[in-house]
């Protein structure tokens, strides 16, 4: 009789006893395209096998919105070596999101800092070495200023990014035709970016690009291109325990580029 009771106890009980177990939202798709056009100038000082660089790039969106959209200035290093075959790089980033400055008087909401080193292995190829084939390994992180849910954005994001590149120098020539494409990989997306992609870091973007580079002189060149992002990311909405998972967006986008970037090369 006892037990009878105890289970007529337990069964009016059980809906409102929680399980801890969390809640997940439907994955819904959403896809846009974007236009944009990007312009940098970049400034080299070379010293035999060590490159200091110094660069400022501005994004201007096109589509859907027309607005000033990014600003990164950037400070690097690059060490050959193996003089023409190998070389190692690393450089920090400060990125200002200007199309929040708007919106927002949080500095947090609208700077990023990134970090990011690697390595360039290349070959020459041709009867006069004029094909030049490279590949690019690079680690990247970008740290948010502000405070995440830890649910939904990671503070400090990880990622690796593969750059394969061909380009064609001719030596009486003064320009230099190129082609590459890049692969970006996540390396430490969040839990419920993983339970939405099968638990596992995923191909967060596929790049590729075309451009001519002109050498004015020995100290000035430009570099023109066309380029193709294909990008996605997974917006999540979490609650800060982490046990309800509001919504949960798979963002696509296809962006397409024009730029032009000026550098100045100078060697000791």
């Amino acid at each position: 009789m006892n037990s009878k009771k105890y289970l007529l106890w337990f069964l009016v009980l059980c809906p409102f006893v929680s399980t801890g177990a969390t809640t997940y939202a439907a994955l819904q798709d959403s896809t846009y395209g974007a236009a944009q056009i990007r312009t940098a100038a970049d400034f080299d000082l070379k010293f035999d096998r060590v490159t200091l660089n110094f660069g400022e790039e501005l994004r201007f969106n096109l589509a859907p919105a027309q607005e000033f959209q990014l600003a990164n200035t950037t400070v690097g290093l690059n060490v050959s070596i193996v003089k023409g075959y190998l070389s190692a790089h690393a450089a920090y980033m400060l990125r200002v999101r200007t199309n929040k400055i708007g919106t927002t008087t949080d500095a947090n909401k609208i700077l990023r800092h990134r970090v990011y080193f690697g390595l360039t292995e290349q070959v020459k190829l041709g009867t006069r070495q004029q094909w030049v084939l490279s590949l690019r390994e690079r680690a990247v992180m970008t740290s948010r200023t502000d405070s995440p849910n830890a649910f939904e954005k990671q503070a400090n994001a990880w990622e690796m990014r593969y750059r394969l590149q061909l380009q064609y120098k001719a030596m009486s020539k003064p320009l230099t035709p190129y082609i590459w494409t890049e692969l970006t990989h996540t390396c430490n997306a969040t839990d419920y970016q993983k339970y939405y992609n099968n638990n596992r870091n995923y191909v967060s973007a596929v790049k590729v690009a075309t451009g001519i580079k002109w050498r004015l002189n020995s100290l000035h060149s430009l570099n023109f291109y066309l380029r193709y992002d294909w990008t996605q990311d997974y917006d999540i909405d979490a609650n800060k325990e982490g046990t309800n998972i509001k919504s949960a967006y798979h963002i696509r986008k296809h962006q397409g580029m024009f730029g032009i970037a000026y550098n100045f090369d100078w060697k000791k």
